[in-house]
């Protein structure tokens, strides 16, 4: 009986250590992918803001100017939120939830913990860009910590929360 409970253990272990190894490997892994995109999107920022202040390119938001030029020079690739397709999000940015209660004003649901939404802390210059941060940020929450955005995305109800660290827990869970 306890040389059996023995081998349970020793095998239980070795399979631990096997897990734990894997793990570490995809964490490696998807740093380095991470690191690799981020990498590549800062040379394709850093080349259209160089263009930008230059005066290529009057704005940012002339994106057929951008594409072209990009593909023109091989810099690599980006993605585009056409402004004029945000419009559907106007009256939603224009909007702001309560603090005072626990309640979100213009959508029926429960804010646990009374955190912010991420989109509240975005301040502009320009409020005719506040769509598209709306359309990339959504209802996202910010927790303190990663204790606390665990407690929130996963309570009865899903969230997607961000810590003040980066960290994030989206509503797939992922």
């Amino acid at each position: 009986m306890i040389s059996k409970s023995k081998k349970i253990l020793e095998t239980a272990i070795n399979t631990d250590t096997k897990v734990t190894e894997e793990l570490q490997v995809r964490k490696v892994e998807e740093g380095r992918s991470s690191m690799q995109a981020a990498k590549s999107q800062g040379k394709v920022i850093s080349a259209l803001m160089d263009q930008k202040h230059k005066g290529s390119i009057p704005g940012i938001h002339g994106r057929l100017k951008c594409v072209e030029y990009l593909k023109r020079n091989n810099v690599g690739c980006a993605t585009f939120i056409g402004l004029d397709k945000m419009a559907k999000w106007k009256d939603v940015c224009q909007r702001k939830i309560s603090t005072l209660s626990f309640y979100v004003i213009f959508v029926p649901c429960f804010r646990p913990e009374n955190v912010p939404r991420l989109f509240d802390l975005v301040k502009t210059k320009d409020s005719s860009i506040l769509p598209a941060f709306y359309f990339a940020l959504r209802d996202t929450l910010v927790a303190n910590d990663l204790d606390q955005a665990t407690r929130i995305a996963y309570g009865k109800t899903r969230y997607r929360v961000v810590t003040l660290q980066g960290q994030l827990i989206d509503q797939s869970g992922m």
